[in-house]
């Protein structure tokens, strides 16, 4: 007969190893519903195409926030939607805010300024769509397709549901990872991200 000390060591690498295999199968079976949104584009007519954020350098767009700009342009000049919403605060050391350097980005592609809404506030995905549907309700837009890198769309989907925001995706194909171990690592942080927003609300 086992002692009660060798009983609960049991018990308790029983129950080590059920939880990693459970964890496993949430991490797994979240990735691939990350993996599947990211190549879904759900395009249709709506009122705005939301850009989100992404990091400038010196007043200059990343080439991760220009690949998002030039998807929006294509689908506004599609005729997806009639305004453009560029998002995104200012960063640490920063002088311009995100939103401010793709809003001049539009204009230099002879996008109409008056069709461009600015909401330069933000410094992630949740802090921004909050400061987006506040101003969706002032400009009185109903619904969006939000613009964002592939590994990217379905949180962003999920926060901007739970915020009220009717959305649907629009991904970025040019930001899609190039390789085997580029597409993994993006999909496992975002899998992470996506799953601390769900279980923690982080």
């Amino acid at each position: 007969m086992q002692s009660p000390a060798k009983q609960w060591l049991r018990r308790s690498l029983r129950g080590l190893f059920a939880s990693i295999c459970l964890a496993s199968v949430l991490f797994i079976s979240t990735g691939y519903i990350v993996a599947r949104q990211a190549d879904r584009a759900e395009l249709r007519p709506v009122d705005a195409l939301l850009v989100l954020g992404a990091a400038q350098w010196d007043g200059e767009p990343s080439p991760v926030l220009e690949a998002r700009l030039t998807e929006a342009i294509r689908l506004y000049r599609l005729g997806y939607a009639r305004r453009i919403i560029v998002s995104g605060g200012t960063g640490l050391n920063d002088t311009r805010s995100e939103a401010s350097v793709a809003y001049d980005f539009l204009i230099e592609q002879a996008i109409d300024p008056t069709l461009i809404i600015s909401v330069a506030q933000g410094s992630d995905t949740r802090t921004t769509l909050l400061a987006v549907r506040d101003e969706m309700q002032r400009q009185q837009i109903d619904s969006l397709l939000i613009v964002t890198d592939p590994p990217h769309l379905l949180r962003a989907l999920k926060m901007a549901h739970d915020y009220g925001i009717t959305s649907f995706g629009a991904p970025v194909k040019a930001n899609t990872p190039t390789t085997n171990w580029a597409s993994i690592k993006a999909t496992s942080r975002e899998t992470l991200a996506y799953l601390a927003y769900v279980l923690l609300d982080q």
